[in-house]
């Protein structure tokens, strides 16, 4: 019984966690000194690099922030509408992927000039983003 109650507080938790995650730094993003930190992030790493020739880090910040709050939007619909849900959940999942791939190409993560394993603010801020990549992709099974 005690084994039931913690499964479905833990569930309720993963989901209603990682809605409330996504709304709250989306809106975050909508302040400029997110299109700052944003920019130094974008700037040093192998993977988003080129974003930066196309777009400002402020429009970045943008996009990123209102994608965050519709993700989490969407991921808090399960009890109303569970496809809706669904997507959030796999929105979710490939923004987490993203975040944590930036673990593998940007030299932004490592603490200079100690590198591996001594992870910078940003590299422990995005090392959290691999539990929430988990709970993003329990999302998408349970709203299915």
């Amino acid at each position: 019984m005690i084994a039931k109650a913690f499964t479905n507080a833990g569930q309720f938790i993963l989901r209603y966690g990682l809605a409330i995650a996504f709304i709250w730094l989306g809106l975050m993003k909508l302040k400029n000194s997110e299109a700052d930190y944003l920019k130094q992030i974008l700037a040093n790493s192998a993977l988003f690099k080129w974003l930066l020739k196309y777009l400002t880090s402020y429009a970045f910040s943008q996009v990123v922030a209102y994608l965050q709050i519709i993700i989490g939007v969407l991921i808090a619909l399960k009890p109303v509408a569970r496809k809706l849900s669904f997507w959030g959940g796999i929105l979710a999942s490939v923004v987490l992927l993203l975040s944590v791939a930036s673990l593998f190409t940007s030299t932004f993560v490592w603490q200079s000039p100690y590198g591996f394993p001594e992870l910078s603010k940003l590299g422990q801020s995005i090392l959290k983003d691999v539990v929430l990549l988990g709970a993003a992709m329990w999302c998408v099974g349970d709203s299915k």
